[in-house]
């Protein structure tokens, strides 16, 4: 099978980093627009899974979710260690505010920290546009 999901870090990627109960603009979007194309959406954080499920819940994004993981572990190069994953969650692409510490088990999108509520943030424009269209009778 190949690698198809995609991996998002929570806190300063799809959530604020100050109070963390701002949904990053654009993140409901992009996780429907994966959920209607049978795109696994992953989140992961160093909180825990738990902590990644508390947080998409409060943010009312947990239904677009497919599983939560933990950033649990980092290598000998300061780069966080996938943990293990079921075969249809490898991720293709992973996305993290702090794209230098995800592993390359995918094809790495660096995003800005997202530190505030900000109703003017489009960083998560151009993941949507990556996006292959939807044709009629293909997700």
């Amino acid at each position: 099978m190949t690698a198809r999901a995609w991996l998002f870090d929570v806190d300063g990627t799809l959530l604020d980093s100050v109070t963390g109960t701002s949904l990053r603009p654009l993140a409901r979007e992009l996780l429907t627009a994966l959920r209607e194309r049978g795109t696994p959406a992953l989140l992961w954080s160093a909180g825990g899974a738990d902590y990644a499920r508390r947080r998409a819940e409060a943010a009312g994004i947990a239904d677009l979710v497919t599983a939560f993981h933990v950033k649990a572990e980092r290598d000998g190069r300061g780069h966080w260690v996938l943990p293990t994953l079921p075969p249809e969650h490898a991720p293709a692409v992973l996305v993290d505010d702090q794209p230098d510490e995800v592993p390359r088990a995918g094809e790495v999108l660096g995003v800005p920290p997202y530190v505030g509520p900000n109703p003017r943030d489009t960083a998560l424009a151009a993941l949507l546009r990556r996006l292959p269209q939807r044709t009629e009778g293909n997700p």
